[in-house]
């Protein structure tokens, strides 16, 4: 699976294999490349099919020592984010997070995670946010 990177006018964008996952930076102003959005399609064969989803990345200083802070602003109803929409890497990372590892591999793991998830019931009505 390929990703593609771009950089330009409105600053980094990137998107991964099949275009289920985008990511780019909030603002193109952003020097510290701190804030960023994604996009997740949720994956087929499971209750997100085919739904978007919103999150919001945040990199701290210590990245990518440190995993990004990953916020879903749609509203899901999964084990792995909390009642803020707060996304817990530590139960969608097998191995837990490495300095090797990217935003990308996050968001995959994230959409991963998705795919797998059991017994998540009924989901939020599309376009309800946190």
């Amino acid at each position: 699976v390929v990703s593609t990177q771009s950089t330009g006018s409105s600053g980094i964008n990137a998107e991964y294999g099949d275009g289920s996952i985008s990511w780019g930076l909030e603002t193109d102003d952003d020097m510290s490349l701190t804030f960023w959005n994604a996009t997740i399609i949720g994956p087929p064969r499971c209750p997100f099919e085919n739904k978007l989803y919103s999150l919001h990345i945040e990199t701290g200083p210590e990245y990518p020592e440190s995993a990004p802070k990953i916020r879903f602003r749609t509203r899901i109803n999964i084990p792995f984010v909390n009642s803020s929409g707060v996304v817990d890497l530590r139960a969608v990372l097998p191995r837990g997070w490495s300095k090797a590892m990217t935003i990308k591999d996050a968001l995959r793991h994230i959409w991963l995670g998705m795919q797998k998830a059991k017994g998540v019931g009924h989901q939020p009505q599309e376009g309800l946010t946190y």
